[in-house]
């Protein structure tokens, strides 16, 4: 793939495309109400929004992660108000992330009825029980190379494509979160599992939470957005925030780069999935 051919100059978006990566106290690692998130995303004047809070899973490590089943049952609850009370003033979405590990399909599939979720967001954070993305377990990194740090978390995936349960693949090529590049393309790396999302429509965001991370910059990077582009990838948007001051933000950089890069659509999570211009 001719991945780097360069683009055309692409205009100043005239809007912000919706959040669909909301994240809230619920999870135990956030802070604010949910009003305040639909506050903010108001005063930016985002089309809509998703509140897509980690899904209750069994994980490796001691720290919170995502709410308990019955603080789950509480956040829905909460939801439910919530989005009564901003009706006409703020579409906002039920969403989900979920945590992929190997067998955990079914139970997602379980939640994701269940819920009653509008979409779903697929993420990986942990290899084989390693919390390879928190600040806490970076020795990891240490014990092994690094590109075999990218190819297991491109393997993991592309299994996760394969199942079809997921609308969109968080934050695409998460293990640079603390700058450990691989010295393989990232976009030789991430074939396969591009191809499989591909292959079972399933789409990614532009995760802007990274320029906030020791990386300083988006998930996934230019090149492989391109690539991700040439392979008829849909596209959505996540600020994957934990605080209301978070929603939205670095939308407008974020949005002239999906343009650069040659997108001129965006995935809205209503029940047709319609696609909007960026």
């Amino acid at each position: 793939m001719d991945s780097l051919k360069p683009q055309a100059p692409s205009p100043e978006p005239t809007h912000l495309p919706a959040d669909y990566h909301i994240h809230t106290a619920w999870c135990g690692h956030a802070s604010g109400t949910m009003e305040e998130y639909v506050l903010r995303a108001i005063e930016l004047g985002l089309p809509e929004m998703g509140f897509s809070e980690h899904l209750p899973q069994p994980v490796p490590i001691a720290d919170k992660v995502a709410p308990t089943a019955d603080e789950m049952e509480r956040f829905l609850d909460e939801f439910t108000r919530v989005r009564k009370a901003f009706a006409g003033r703020m579409t906002i979405r039920l969403g989900g992330e979920a945590e992929f590990t190997p067998g955990s399909a079914k139970e997602i599939e379980r939640m994701k009825r269940d819920y009653r979720l509008e979409y779903l967001i697929g993420s990986v954070h942990f290899l084989d029980g390693w919390a390879f993305d928190h600040p806490a377990y970076q020795d990891g990194f240490a014990a092994g190379s690094v590109d075999g740090v990218y190819r297991e978390y491109f393997e993991m995936i592309r299994k996760a494509a394969e199942t079809r349960l997921f609308d969109v693949i968080g934050h695409f090529d998460l293990p640079k979160k603390f700058g450990h590049r691989a010295d393989t393309s990232v976009v030789k790396l991430a074939e396969e599992a591009i191809k499989a999302m591909a292959a079972n429509r399933v789409g990614f965001e532009i995760n802007t939470a990274g320029r906030d991370k020791p990386v300083g910059e988006f998930y996934p990077s230019k090149d492989v957005l391109i690539v991700c582009r040439e392979a008829g990838l849909g596209l959505t948007f996540g600020s994957d925030s934990h605080a209301p001051k978070e929603v939205g933000r670095y939308f407008g950089e974020a949005s002239a780069l999906a343009r650069a890069c040659g997108y001129r659509q965006t995935t809205r999570m209503n029940p047709v999935r319609e696609g909007v211009a960026v």
